[in-house]
């Protein structure tokens, strides 16, 4: 008799056992169209480091007139921020944004530089008497600049331009256009912001106390630089060409499908 009520405890045991595994086994089985998330591993995003590196000298960047309004410096400067990074940040490019930088007198550009290693300067739309302030520091390196200065679209007097810039480069203007005595509207375009990376990068390349060559080779330097054809600019009263200036036909007339040779 016990021996029967023995063997009937331990097959209760038996069967309590496994339902009690069963009903284990299902609670870690997940319900029929339950979403399961597997464990994955998850990359943690690379923080975008600066395309440029820190720099000893700077690159001036005047943003003269048709070119210091917000609608082309904001956009400029960033693309330059980013590109080459900013003197602030130890970067190559130093925006001097006329005339609030220089107090309203171009003058004052020449302290400014002079307290500055300077790798090169470009000038986007040169005010008036420009040129002075370039002579002077011309006297004070003794004819021997230890860096390059390049003029884009000036508003300046060209001759003064052309003869303390290494190069000077504008829109194609006719007879009629030079006649005006008006200041001429400069066209700002994206082709405006592209040569001026170009020009910055192309200083940034040169070795240090270099110019570009005052002869006929320049030309295919300033083309390199513009990236679109460019002849030598011709005096329309007395058909002379001079050496440094350049013209390259306006974005207007490109789109009409104009060329220059």
């Amino acid at each position: 008799m016990k021996k029967g009520i023995l063997i009937a405890a331990c097959l209760t045991l038996s069967v309590c056992m496994l339902t009690g595994c069963k009903k284990e086994e299902q609670a870690l089985t997940p319900q029929e169209g339950a979403l399961v998330l597997a464990p994955e591993l998850v990359e943690t995003p690379q923080t975008e480091l600066p395309q440029w590196t820190e720099s000893q000298s700077v690159v001036c960047v005047l943003f003269g007139y048709g070119f210091n309004s917000s609608f082309f410096y904001d956009d400029a400067l960033a693309r330059l921020e980013k590109q080459f990074g900013l003197e602030e940040e130890n970067g190559l490019v130093w925006p001097v944004l006329y005339p609030d930088d220089v107090k309203n007198r171009i003058s004052n550009l020449y302290d400014m530089v002079n307290a500055r290693n300077i790798k090169g300067i470009v000038l986007l739309g040169a005010p008036e008497n420009t040129h002075y302030t370039l002579a002077k520091l011309q006297e004070f390196w003794e004819n021997n600049m230890p860096y390059p200065v390049f003029s884009l679209f000036p508003q300046d007097d060209m001759l003064g331009m052309e003869s303390t810039c290494d190069f000077v480069l504008d829109y194609e203007r006719t007879a009629e256009d030079e006649a005006d005595t008006k200041e001429m509207e400069q066209t700002i375009d994206k082709t405006a912001e592209d040569i001026l990376v170009s020009a910055i990068k192309y200083i940034a390349d040169l070795p240090e106390r270099s110019h570009l060559p005052a002869d006929e080779e320049i030309h295919a330097h300033v083309h390199q630089i513009v990236g679109k054809p460019v002849r030598r600019y011709t005096d329309s009263e007395t058909g002379l060409q001079a050496i440094n200036h350049f013209v390259m036909e306006s974005p207007k007339k490109a789109d009409s499908g104009d060329t220059v040779q």
